[in-house]
């Protein structure tokens, strides 16, 4: 069962020249991975834009979309998890069926990355028990 989507990505910097080799390079590796089929890619002009950022106040932007076919489910979670589009939508088919162990990989996928980006710092989810310690 192929699964289309359609995702698109936005780069944002200072420098006009890294927006786009940023952006290049990370489409690159898109196409290059060994499950993934781009089927169309469509690159916006660089554009200079105002406030960007809450800390650049002049910068510059890039979009990109792209339709790509993987073969499941589970490669579209990490490939959005990986690639970190902006928004990615599932184009097609209407209607498909994910089996438990399917869905249980798809979840834990997520579950995998939220405790990676925890254990470097960079975000989590806190547990805390109610009542007293």
């Amino acid at each position: 069962m192929a699964i289309e989507l359609w995702m698109v990505f936005e780069a944002v910097s200072n420098d006009k020249d890294k927006v786009e080799e940023a952006l290049e390079d990370h489409i690159e590796g898109l196409e290059g991975h060994e499950s993934v089929e781009v089927k169309e890619v469509n690159w916006d002009e660089t554009e200079k834009v105002d406030n960007p950022h809450p800390d650049l106040d002049e910068g510059f932007s890039r979009v990109v979309e792209t339709v790509v076919e993987v073969d499941d489910f589970n490669t579209a979670v990490e490939i959005t998890i990986n690639y970190g589009p902006t928004y990615v939508q599932i184009e097609g088919p209407e209607n498909f069926n994910l089996t438990l162990k399917d869905s249980q990989e798809a979840l834990q996928k997520v579950a995998d990355t939220m405790h990676n980006y925890a254990q470097m710092g960079a975000g989590g989810v806190l547990i805390s028990k109610s009542g007293e310690e």
